[in-house]
């Protein structure tokens, strides 16, 4: 029990940390734009689509940011180039496994249909 009220606790301050980083807006106007929906008879929801839709597009341009700046070092390019050649590997690996696979299978049942034919015509 005290592993899940840990866990709950630190995913509270996690989120609320991550909230006040990437929020697009201040708490303050975020409250009145809730409570502004909130009296037209709307549930806030929207008011709280919006944000996470802000804070959304916030975190991927900052994400594609990091990205374009690490792709264009040395290592990055590296590591790209060793991770093709791992995946091609692995393909081919792959490709004689299955084939190999398909092939036993293939003949276990061509010999199950030929004891089966040897059967019927006794």
């Amino acid at each position: 029990m005290f592993k899940t009220l840990k866990s709950i606790l630190a995913g509270i301050v996690a989120g609320t940390a991550v909230g006040i980083l990437f929020a697009p807006k201040k708490g303050k106007d975020l409250r009145k734009n809730l409570k502004a929906e909130i009296n037209k008879g709307g549930t806030g929801l929207s008011t709280v689509k919006e944000t996470f839709t802000e804070m959304g597009k916030d975190i991927g341009g900052t994400c594609k940011e990091c990205y374009d700046d690490v792709s264009k070092t040395e290592e990055f390019k590296k590591g790209k180039e060793k991770f093709k050649q791992y995946a091609n590997t692995a393909k081919k690996e792959l490709g004689k496994v299955i084939k190999k696979n398909v092939s036993k299978k293939t003949l276990n049942k061509a010999k199950k249909t030929l004891e089966e034919v040897k059967r019927k015509l006794k």
